[in-house]
């Protein structure tokens, strides 16, 4: 799209020569060129690649005029009026008509990224200056955007003289407005302040500057070193020394501490003849003057002047300096104020910046762990902070606090008094009467063998034994003394068969040799089975001196030490504990199928013992392996594992 007043070349100009030439053209708003010339120079002012004028109405956005280099003549993608960028230019016009300036990243047609700053004319609302701006320029935005707003009052194109000078004030206003007729002064004053290195040169040149710029008698400048440090005088205009014990100096430094509890800034018109001054506050409008004991001190003491405080601060941060004028009449008023904020405002990192550099080393360190102690320590992502502070405690109290670290194995109860029955001889359970689990008395019945084949047999001897013993006595009646001696020995053997045979007999009653409980042996699996002498027909157990068998798996072996104390948990019962203390550790591993090496490991019950205990009962046992520090007993699996792994 073509547009009237293309400026394809610029010659190049330091920034106050660029401002004195914009502030010239104010006369020249009627010629034809005026918004080429303006947006041109506007474009070397800000180092833009491209700039454009452009006026809003009902039918849309139309183009004033425009200006840009060589470089960027060639880029169609940058063209504001394009119709993918419509949507984009109306937001970026309703917030640069909000706040004053506005800015949108943008990717130019070779790939590289571009900022589109918009800044809103005062004399044309319906304006809009739109200046394209290289990336590398990022850092200085904030600056440049300050240049295009000190020259931000020019008239609109075709606007007369005559209608400016009637929106003039009386000819006291006009007087009263001189110092701060346009931008340059302060940006003068701040351009020479920034040639001096180091703080204190820099601020005693800006005070000073800046004071002959408004036209004050005096202009101080309080500083803070750190944010809750008191404020402290450090550049008075027209003196290179402070005496910090004068009385003017404590004064001063007073009412520049009071200013920085008035957001807005004080304004102390000088007392009038036979009465106190009149105060005029920015940030409120009340019937009330506030009270500024302070300023009045001051005030007092320099006599019929006017004064003025503004407090300087970095976006939303306590206010960090503050800035007091003195004038030998009225003050500047609050629209040349808020223009002298604005400068100081963006001029105040750079003298932050100079007093970091000052201090010492040591003092550095404080202010960047104070820094990081509100950054830490503040009301942002209290959440995420919340969390972190909540797993900072947790490592502390994990790496310096001991834990009680108890061992698992699996437990099983064991006797050592115990007895098993057997079949004294070949034959057959007649009848068994018991199954395992069964408390029995001592000689009551369990199991009874089958006897008829012994009491044929018990008979037989019998007979035998009478036969021996007539054959033995005919033999003697006869006096066949040796056949008596045969009688009696056959005689004698029958008589043992017979004894042999009534006690196999006696035996073929299985009776319980104490009190205890059936821990093998069932009823049903014995009763007319066939047993050979020797079968084991019951397993008879003690429930008193029972103890404990524990499998510990390998790994927590060597925490177990003789004497360590524990609980048992029986299945039978999980809610009631059982007090165990270790006697010994078997120092012989036993596989176990998957669970790996066992170590056994046995155990004295200091319970006393219960009426349901039984031998066999199994469960789990936790056996104290002393205090250990939380942080070993949470990682120490993983560690010995890694270090198996990583070994070589």
């Amino acid at each position: 799209m073509s547009a009237p007043g293309v400026v394809t070349a610029l010659p190049s100009y330091s920034a106050r020569e660029l401002v004195l030439a914009l502030h010239a053209l104010r006369d020249a708003s009627r010629q034809g060129d005026y918004a080429a010339r303006v947006i041109a120079l506007l474009a070397r002012l800000m180092r833009a690649q491209q700039g454009w004028w452009l006026a809003e109405s009902d039918a849309g956005w139309r183009l004033l005029a425009e200006a840009h280099d060589e470089a960027a003549a060639a880029d169609p993608a940058a063209a504001p009026l394009r119709s993918d960028f419509t949507a984009d230019l109306g937001a970026l016009a309703q917030r640069a008509r909000t706040q004053g300036f506005a800015s949108l990243p943008q990717r130019s047609a070779q790939g590289s990224t571009q900022w589109l700053v918009a800044v809103r004319p005062e004399r044309a609302p319906s304006d809009l200056w739109l200046l394209c701006l290289p990336d590398r320029e990022r850092p200085h935005l904030n600056e440049l955007v300050l240049r295009a707003q000190l020259v931000a009052d020019l008239p609109a194109p075709g606007e007369a003289l005559a209608t400016a000078a009637a929106t003039t004030t009386t000819p006291s206003d006009t007087t009263a407005d001189a110092p701060l007729a346009t931008w340059a002064p302060l940006l003068d004053a701040v351009l020479f302040a920034q040639r001096h290195d180091g703080f204190e040169p820099a601020t005693l040149a800006l005070v000073n500057a800046l004071a002959s710029a408004l036209g004050a008698q005096q202009l101080a400048l309080g500083w803070r070193a750190e944010a809750g440090s008191p404020l402290r005088l450090v550049a008075l205009s027209h003196r290179d020394k402070l005496d910090r014990f004068a009385h003017a100096v404590v004064l001063t430094e007073g009412a520049l501490d009071e200013a920085l509890d008035h957001d807005e800034g004080v304004r102390l018109d000088p007392p009038a003849a036979g009465g106190e001054a009149s105060t005029a506050l920015a940030e409120i409008d009340t019937a009330a003057p506030p009270a500024l004991p302070a300023h009045r001190l001051l005030q007092q003491s320099l006599g019929a002047v006017g004064m003025a405080s503004l407090p300087l601060a970095s976006g939303h941060s306590a206010p960090r300096a503050a800035v007091l004028m003195v004038f030998d009449g009225e003050p500047l008023p609050a629209e040349q104020l808020a223009r002298l904020r604005l400068t100081l405002r963006v001029a105040l990192p750079w003298l932050e910046s100079l007093h970091w550099q000052q201090r010492a080393l040591v003092l550095r360190a404080q202010d960047e762990l104070r820094r990081r102690a509100r950054l830490w320590l503040g009301p942002q992502h209290l959440g995420l902070k919340t969390g972190a502070g909540l797993g900072a405690l947790a490592l502390l109290v994990s790496l310096f606090v001991n834990w009680d670290y108890r061992v698992g194995a699996s437990a099983q109860l064991a006797t050592d008094s115990t007895r098993i029955l057997s079949a004294q001889f070949d034959g057959r359970v007649e009848e068994a009467l018991v199954s395992a689990g069964q408390n029995v008395k001592a000689g009551e019945l369990l199991a009874q063998l089958d006897v008829r084949d012994l009491q044929n047999q018990a008979a037989d001897a019998r007979a035998e034994v009478q036969r021996y013993t007539a054959e033995a006595d005919k033999a003697r009646a006869a006096g066949a003394l040796a056949e008596a001696e045969v009688g009696n020995a056959r005689t004698a053997q029958a008589q043992a068969r017979l004894a042999r045979t009534l006690e196999l007999i006696d035996l073929a009653a299985n009776r319980a040799p104490f009190d205890g409980v059936v821990v093998e042996g069932e009823k049903r699996e014995l009763q007319g089975a066939p047993v050979r002498k020797g079968d084991k027909l019951y397993r008879l157990a003690r429930v008193e001196k029972l103890y404990a068998t524990l499998q510990v798996p390998e790994r927590d072996a060597s925490q177990l030490k003789p004497g360590a104390s524990g609980e048992l948990s029986l299945m039978t019962r999980p809610d009631e504990k059982i007090a165990l203390r270790v006697l010994s550790v078997i120092p012989v591993a036993q596989i176990k199928g998957q669970e790996g090496n066992q170590f056994m490991v046995r155990a004295e019950l200091l319970s006393p013992p219960a009426d349901w205990w039984r031998p066999g009962m199994s469960g789990n046992a936790r056996i104290d392996a002393g205090p250990r520090k939380i942080i070993w007993v949470l990682t120490h699996r993983v560690v010995d594992q890694l270090r198996l792994w990583l070994w070589w």
